[in-house]
């Protein structure tokens, strides 16, 4: 008989690896537009948005609204962004960097 404390188990399963650390990137942005932010210029968002895989939203500050998805023309629409008004753009993925900086340069 023998007093192995050894866990078999340990060696069956190879380790799981690691996902790659998830960039985070945020910026207040301020609606420059005289018309706010309405279908034409919502449009070019989320066709920029739509171009990285992070998933990204903003928040009207101005309103202190919830985070919205900027993929989506409808939950962008729901923001109400006016001129002047601060938004809190937010990114989560491994393009967070370019996807703000990106979205940055459209207001």
């Amino acid at each position: 008989m023998s007093n192995n404390t050894h866990s078999p188990l340990l060696d069956d399963h190879p380790a799981i690896p690691e996902s790659p650390a998830q960039q985070h990137k945020s910026a207040v942005v301020t609606v420059t537009d005289p018309r706010g932010l309405h279908l034409r210029s919502g449009r070019d968002v989320v066709r920029t948005a739509s171009l990285f895989q992070a998933r990204i939203t903003a928040a009207n500050l101005s309103r202190n609204s919830n985070a919205v998805d900027l993929k989506s023309i409808i939950q962008l629409m729901q923001l109400q962004a006016r001129q002047g008004h601060d938004l809190q753009l937010a990114a989560n993925g491994p393009d967070a960097d370019a996807a703000i900086e990106a979205l940055c340069s459209l207001f």
